[in-house]
């Protein structure tokens, strides 16, 4: 072997320690793939190689964002920035991408080499930080929000009992009813954000998983309309180290959540334990969570409902990492949505 070919298998083997490596024909679809690419993907070389790079597509980017980075290296340049892909298992990851096209004698691209590096971790510091900066922004609004308009609602609530009782007119009643009602469900929406905004420290104890659930899946029932016995609670007999109010709370958020997203459709709560964490997953048959919003589930103030406020799931999350646990939304095999709450096991239980 040459000094040439030595030096250039020898950068090669630099270069798949260090990167995540693969490279294309001039269609798009893979010719290689190095181990940290198989390893970062979860997919085995065999099942890349012949692939275009879909396989690994999330589906968070917009068209025009992956248009313009063919255009870019269709027309021989060098196209550099950050990518989210998703592995076979369906988690997320994000690498800072460089995709240099190499030229054939007409100057038309011949194959394509893609040089990433894993940038997930980064990502989620950068997240988190915007978290925190939001939540103390919130943390001022929900103080001026408590003074200035949760009070002054107690307030004229109070006005239109008093006015109610001195009414007759069925039609004047019937007005101040809607009127009172529409005051709750703005109070409600207040509670939420104080909430999430403002919770209160956790008080943990050793809580019964399945009399918890029992509880919950019997408040999601009578909210929801469902017969009584409709979503089984099964699997394991433990208890969690918990704050009982705050768990029951998130559960009862994701319950009803499966029961609204799939109205005609089965919703089970299964317990299970992995070694020291409690696993609670409550699962539905429903239309499942589009590729395209699955990263903002938990962002506060998303919603894809008409009358949301987009504060469920993420009170749902605050509520979980407050107590040292988890939350985590994935697709159901078969269609639907698995919703897993893990939560650290009681010691000895």
């Amino acid at each position: 072997m040459s000094l040439s070919l030595r030096s250039l298998d020898e950068i090669r083997y630099a270069l798949d320690q260090a990167a995540i490596v693969a490279a294309t024909d001039h269609r798009g679809l893979i010719t290689y793939a190095n181990d940290k690419f198989c390893e970062i993907s979860q997919y085995s070389r065999e099942e890349l190689i012949g692939q275009d790079h879909r396989i690994v597509n999330s589906g968070y980017h917009p068209p025009e964002f992956i248009q313009d980075l063919w255009r870019t290296i269709a027309h021989g340049k060098v196209w550099r920035g950050e990518i989210r892909n998703r592995a076979k298992d369906g988690s997320f990851y994000w690498v800072d991408t460089t995709i240099v096209p190499f030229l054939d004698g007409n100057g038309k691209p011949r194959q394509y080499l893609a040089i990433r590096y894993d940038i997930t971790a980064r990502k989620q510091v950068e997240a988190r930080l915007r978290e925190q900066a939001a939540l103390a922004q919130l943390g001022q609004l929900a103080a001026v929000v408590a003074h200035e308009v949760r009070n002054p609602l107690a307030g004229l609530r109070a006005t239109l009992q008093v006015i109610d009782r001195r009414v007759s007119e069925p039609r004047d009643r019937s007005a101040i009813a809607a009127m009172i009602q529409r005051i709750d469900g703005l109070n409600d929406k207040l509670e939420d954000l104080l909430l999430y905004a403002r919770p209160k420290p956790p008080r943990r104890q050793a809580v019964d998983l399945k009399t918890l659930l029992r509880d919950v899946v019997t408040s999601a029932q009578i909210s929801t309309g469902r017969p009584e016995g409709s979503i089984p609670v099964c699997g394991d007999s433990v208890k969690a180290t918990a704050d009982p109010d705050m768990l029951r709370a998130a559960l009862l958020n994701l319950t009803l959540n499966a029961c609204q997203v799939a109205p005609g459709g089965k919703v089970e709560v299964l317990v299970a334990t992995s070694g020291n964490a409690c696993n609670i997953g409550v699962y539905d048959r429903g239309p499942g969570i589009p590729a395209e919003i699955r990263d903002r589930i938990f962002e506060p103030f998303f919603t894809t409902r008409v009358n949301g406020t987009g504060l469920g799931l993420a009170i749902v999350k605050r509520l979980m990492e407050l107590q040292d646990g988890t939350v985590e939304l994935r697709d159901r095999e078969g269609g639907g949505t698995i919703a897993e709450v893990t939560i650290p096991r009681a010691a000895g239980c």
